[in-house]
């Protein structure tokens, strides 16, 4: 996967109207990043992916000038940098491409510029129009790699408490631009199974905080049991980092001492009370006990 790409799945996504766009005929944006970058010289693609187009039309504008760059699949600009292509697209949600009548609508510029940063609006012809936007960044050094580690220690739970893990993911070899770069998207994992706070589980809960170039991001299990131990893995796009997660089964109270030892211990506190109510006896009181025990051995 090129940076590029990596970079337009880092961010979160831009969606349109909530999970797509769709008209009283069924047309729609479907789910995709909305924020790309790229490199001075370099090519790059924004992929513009519509559901049950039909026989509509599509348009790429760019918004600074209002500027036609193509429509009908057509290049309406005199600057031979830009191409587009439309392909048919399957979903990556389990449509099915002939119902859904998936396809990509491809922007692409050759030999970036600065000047060719800003937002590109993908139009459909519907009534009203539907319109889908993403932010060009282009970047004069190189481009910035994503890197990802987990912080703290070893993760260990007992049954029935909770664990945390902490991920942290980074733009390395970005000072420059840093503050340019989108937002960093991190996802959460175990054993290959994506973990969801709104899953049936229960007890998930994920807290984010974001710098310029900096994501962390911590994962809490409450009411931890056998079945969460596994391989947890963090990860932005194809960069990941895991930790391994270990549950210690409840010891039940006491269940170090054995029961000689118990019994020890009775031995001697009932060996304690008798000795201290015979020393709470009065002198004339205990002598009489004791005459007495010495008549019963003497007869």
């Amino acid at each position: 996967m090129s940076v590029c790409t990596l970079l337009m799945f880092c961010v979160l996504p831009a969606l349109v109207g909530g999970r797509a766009s769709i008209d009283s005929e069924g047309t729609a944006f479907a789910r995709q990043p909305g924020a790309v970058m790229a490199r001075v010289g370099d090519p790059v693609v924004l992929n513009c992916r519509i559901l049950r187009l039909g026989d509509r039309v599509v348009s790429w504008v760019r918004s600074r000038d209002l500027q036609i760059l193509t429509h009908a699949g057509a290049v309406f600009t005199a600057d031979a940098r830009v191409t587009v292509t439309e392909a048919p697209w399957e979903t990556d949600d389990g449509l099915d491409p002939e119902e859904w009548g998936g396809v990509v609508h491809l922007l692409r510029i050759d030999k970036v510029r600065l000047s060719d940063a800003g937002r590109y609006e993908c139009q459909v012809n519907t009534e009203p129009k539907l319109s889908a936007f993403f932010n060009l960044t282009v970047i004069e050094d190189a481009l910035p790699t994503v890197s990802v580690r987990m912080l703290g220690a070893t993760a260990a739970a007992v049954e029935g408490g909770a664990v945390r893990l902490t991920c942290e993911a980074r733009y390395d070899g970005a000072a420059a631009a840093v503050d340019a770069l989108p937002a960093l998207r991190v996802s959460w994992d175990r054993d290959g199974e994506v973990l969801d706070p709104q899953g049936s589980r229960g007890g998930v809960s994920l807290d984010t905080e974001r710098w310029p170039g900096r994501t962390v991001s911590r994962l809490t299990l409450a009411r931890v049991s056998s079945g969460d131990a596994g391989r947890y893995t963090c990860r932005v796009a194809d960069v990941t980092a895991s930790r391994d997660v270990r549950v210690t089964p409840m010891q039940p109270e006491y269940s170090d001492i054995d029961e000689e030892l118990l019994e020890s211990m009775q031995r001697d506190q009932a060996a304690a009370r008798t000795g201290a109510a015979a020393r709470s006896m009065p002198p004339a009181a205990l002598l009489s006990a004791l005459t007495a025990l010495a008549a019963v051995f003497l007869t």
